[in-house]
């Protein structure tokens, strides 16, 4: 076992562990500090507190009687019978402990008020009194002084309804103290509000920003619809008297903000299905907006206010939602709802909240607006965000996915142009990569090789032998041994792949330590730097058994495969000089059960079904024709064929190579030949009377014809096909 990838793996561990327990204790001590700070909030045992003084009120709603109906009392709020008319008043008798700087607060519900104390009038606020406002004045808070001159005086109310027929609720206080309640309770929407906002300006912004300087149409319509809610909910906000100077002029952009609400979430939906319901929500979006501009014509002429033609806005606004439902559900059936799935909870429960304002307009008398759609918005925008996360992990994924196919690919491509050079060994890299693979999942746990390793060294196994490529041919694919001049070029394959794949060697760890020292021996005798022991990285002690196994499992040049069991022994006798013991043992392991077999059949290359390859009994009957001292024309014609044929496998494709001899009727071979092939096919002289045909992707009865043809036409002696 490698003692030093032992050691480095326990410590990997232990530290492992020392970070999973202080996150779980980070995360302790946050959620402690979020339940302290609620127990804060919440818990009203303030005894021991600093004094904060009194900002206590006091309601003010029981005891009123109608002017004209004197007999009944009833209590506030309240919603007037139509019996009552279109006007009332209503009165009460202020309490009788009153003092200085008081004041009493109520808030009307577009409807006129004026308030009298003792016959005086102290507050008015209706649209008859304002410059320049429409008959619909925009709900208020109306605060009325009081003194103590005023305890157990008559107030009386004189209310002209216009809308909802609404008493809301009174209260007195010290001071300004009535407000109290109100902006406490505001507070947490106008900085929610406030927030999203800010959002929705960072967003249009961004999008500006990425349209202008990089010239690609970016979503702005999330932002918008953002900024219309966000401002929508400012102007109806109970602290809009705070906010706004002029707060009666919120009739008129609190009007058109709802009104532009539908048109632009039909323009952020149509975005987030991919446009694929374009034309029905620009059909909308027209209506939506023209019922706009119409809406603004009418205010302007003084024949209808807004709030008279916003009930239009809203029925569009409708179906405008239904519409988004209608095109959801087609999308869960259709199953692309799957590219914005949290987008569309954010979308559902956005619309949900927005009906329920909607509704709770028109049911609730008492409803304060903006709270609900608030709500909406920000559910929507949590959605999109995690949908904006999850797309950018998920193309990350894709990505990096991408990246290592498009490595694989290219490390395979690099593998193939390699065992293509060197004609005895070919598809050497390939099984190179397999035996090591399967050799590195069995040390898995004793030397801590995660799924990536393993699938690492696959990828280093097969680009091992790029040096070769910077190899002569004449050393490459001599016939017979190499002697000492040609075996010292040869062994700088390791150092030619070394320099070959130093540029990008560092983005794989230990491809350029396998492309090196895979040479290397236990005992320090091996090339290119003599090391010796666990000096020699891991990585090529490797790929040093699983080549060694290739070149005994498959025929070479100077002789054919070794035995099985003469492989097993040669492991055995060089394990602690050539090869790593710890590692020959488990390696040897692995062949005795059979899990590591060669991947190929009488020394020839066979597939991942364990069939024998049409390019490697080529290259067979060429080794063996070589070998024989057969003249062949252009033995590196046919290495190339074989090379071809090759790239042709990996992709499901086959040639069918017939042999056949013909001597001195070239010219009506030639036709014969010419009529049975395309361009895809490849013929070739291989000795001076015999021909190759390799017939790309025909079928048996293209192979039958060309045969028949050759034989009736051509005085062809012999025909073989190769198998």
């Amino acid at each position: 076992m490698d003692k030093k990838k032992a050691q480095n793996g326990s410590k990997s561990k232990i530290i492992e562990a020392v970070e999973n327990i202080i996150r779980i204790m980070v995360l302790f001590i946050l959620t402690l500090i979020i339940v302290i700070m609620t127990i804060a909030i919440f818990d009203n045992s303030t005894s021991q507190e600093a004094t904060m003084g009194s900002f206590e009120t006091m309601d003010f709603n029981q005891g009123w009687k109608y002017a004209d109906n004197p007999e009944d009392e009833f209590s506030l709020p309240i919603t007037v019978g139509a019996e009552q008319g279109n006007e009332v008043y209503i009165y009460n008798t202020l309490p009788e402990n009153l003092s200085d700087g008081m004041s009493l607060m109520i808030r009307t519900s577009i409807e006129d008020i004026f308030i009298y104390v003792d016959n005086e009038l102290r507050s008015a606020y209706s649209s008859d009194r304002i410059d320049n406002m429409s008959y619909y004045i925009p709900s208020a808070y109306v605060v009325t002084g009081l003194d103590a001159a005023d305890s157990g005086k008559t107030i009386v109310m004189h209310l002209r309804f216009k809308h909802d027929p609404v008493i809301n609720e009174v209260r007195i206080g010290n001071g300004n103290n009535v407000w109290f309640e109100i902006i406490k309770n505001g507070i947490p929407v106008i900085v929610i509000v406030f927030f999203v906002l800010i959002i929705g300006i960072v967003l249009v912004v961004a999008a500006l920003f990425i349209e202008n300087v990089f010239n690609v149409r970016a979503p702005r319509n999330l932002g918008l619809l953002i900024i219309t809610i966000a401002l929508w909910v400012i102007s109806e906000s109970p602290l809009r008297q705070f906010i706004f100077h002029r707060a009666t002029m919120t009739q008129y952009f609190s009007y058109l903000l709802v009104e532009l609400m539908g048109a632009l979430a039909c323009l952020f939906f149509d975005e987030v299905q991919h446009r694929v319901y374009h034309v029905r929500y620009v059909v909308l979006e027209t209506l939506v907006m023209l019922q706009i501009n119409v809406n603004i014509m009418l205010h302007t002429l003084g024949i209808a206010d807004l709030y008279t033609t916003m009930h239009l806005s809203h029925a569009w606004t409708m179906l405008c939602a239904i519409m988004v439902i209608i095109n959801i559900i087609t999308d869960i059936i259709t199953g692309r709802v799957k590219e914005y799935i949290f987008t569309m909870v954010g979308m559902i429960c956005f619309i949900i909240m927005s009906t329920w304002e909607l509704i709770s307009y028109y049911t609730n008398h008492f409803h304060t607006s903006g709270t609900e759609i608030c709500l909406a918005i920000v559910m929507l925008i949590g959605g999109t965000v995690v949908q904006t996360v999850y797309d950018e992990v998920k193309g990350y994924e894709n990505r990096a996915i991408n990246y290592t196919k498009m490595t694989i690919n290219t490390i395979e491509t690099i593998a193939g142009a390699i065992d293509a050079r060197d004609e005895y060994t070919g598809g050497h890299s390939e099984r190179v990569g397999l035996y090591a693979q399967r050799l590195a999942r069995e040390m898995a746990a004793d030397y801590d090789f995660t799924e990536e390793d393993i699938l690492r060294i696959h990828y280093i196994g097969l680009i091992h032998d790029i040096g070769k490529i910077g190899v002569a041919d004449s050393v490459l694919n001599k016939t017979g041994r190499l002697n000492d001049e040609e075996f010292s070029l040869m062994k700088k394959h390791t150092e030619i792949g070394y320099e070959i794949m130093s540029a990008i060697g560092g983005s794989v760890e230990g491809l350029l330590d396998g492309i090196r020292y895979h040479h290397e021996r236990f005992d320090g005798k091996g090339y290119p730097d003599g090391l010796s022991d666990t000096d020699i990285p891991l990585i090529a002690r490797i790929l040093a058994l699983a080549d060694s196994y290739d070149a005994m499992t498959s025929n070479r040049v100077y002789r054919d495969r070794l035995a099985d069991e003469i492989v097993r022994q040669e492991f055995i006798q060089c394990s602690g000089t050539q090869f790593d013991p710890a590692i020959t043992e488990i390696f040897v392991r692995l062949i005795d059960s059979k899990e590591i077999s060669p991947y190929t059949i009488g020394g020839v290359a066979v597939d991942d079904q364990g069939t024998v390859r049409t390019s490697a009994l080529l290259e067979k009957k060429l080794q063996k024709d070589m070998l024989a001292n057969v003249k062949v024309e252009n033995p590196s014609h046919i290495r190339m064929l074989c090379y071809v044929m090759k790239l042709m496998e990996k992709k499901g494709k086959d040639y069918r190579v017939i042999f056949f001899d013909a001597a001195e009727i070239k010219n009506v071979l030639s036709d014969v030949v010419e009529k049975h092939t395309d361009a895809h096919d490849i013929k070739l002289h291989y000795t001076e009377t015999q021909y190759i045909i390799a017939l790309f992707d025909k079928t048996e009865d293209d192979l039958n014809s060309l045969v028949m043809d050759l034989k009736e036409k051509c005085p062809i002696k012999h025909v073989e096909f190769l198998k």
